[in-house]
């Protein structure tokens, strides 16, 4: 029998001023709360699409919040706190607890609108065929997923995280562990107004765009 999978996206509670802050700008405060949820959504539907496993939603902060316990009971999600610490923290005490558990983990963050399916069956035929991990590079020089079948802090401490190295010095510290990695097609995500023509033509993000700049500009 083959090792169950977890997925586990990493969200934030859904309150106006907290989420896609540099959004604001070109939205409004209410404007890039909409389009934060409109990702959230859309990156919830992928994971369901590609049928890998159970879905969880690790939430930042001290509580989900009403809205992402909502989205999780809709898609029969467990929702579950972050915990402390910078990012590197919270993935490994992530990736950690599923394997822990006997599963192996698919993680992955909420802002990625290049996101498809085909991302996420393909980590997890990774870690099927032996690989140690799988890496969804971001086109910002970051990373939007990661699978794994085993743990290595290494991966995880005084990483550069949020800039644009984190995926050149991730795959070089897994040359110098010896680990067997495959690199998955790369992603986009949403993080500046800068990066919002890119969704004007997006099935499903365009509409929720589009929504919300007619309300921003009116």
């Amino acid at each position: 029998m083959s090792t169950p999978l977890r997925v586990i996206l990493f969200a934030r509670p859904l309150v106006q001023g907290t989420v896609k802050t540099r959004l604001e700008p070109a939205l409004g405060v209410e404007g890039a709360l909409h389009l934060y949820a409109a990702l959230l959504r859309y990156v919830v539907s992928v994971c369901q699409e590609a049928k890998l496993g159970s879905l969880t939603l690790a939430y930042a902060g001290d509580g989900p919040g009403a809205a992402l316990v909502a989205l999780g009971e809709a898609h029969g999600a467990r929702l579950v706190s972050q915990g402390p610490g910078d990012l590197g923290d919270r993935m490994a005490r992530a990736l950690g607890e599923a394997l822990e558990a006997g599963v192996w983990p698919v993680l992955l963050g909420t802002d990625l609108a290049g996101l498809k399916p085909s991302h996420l069956t393909a980590a997890a035929a990774a870690l099927r065929a032996g690989d140690d991990y799988a890496f969804a590079p971001a086109e910002d020089g970051g990373y939007g997923v990661i699978a794994a079948r085993r743990l290595d802090p290494e991966l995880f401490t005084t990483m550069p995280w949020s800039t644009a190295s984190v995926m050149n010095e991730t795959a070089g510290r897994l040359a110098e562990l010896g680990r067997v990695w495959t690199r998955l097609p790369s992603l986009y995500d949403i993080d500046g107004p800068e990066d919002l023509p890119r969704l004007e033509d997006h099935p499903v993000l365009g509409p929720a765009l589009a929504a919300v700049s007619h309300v921003s500009s009116s």
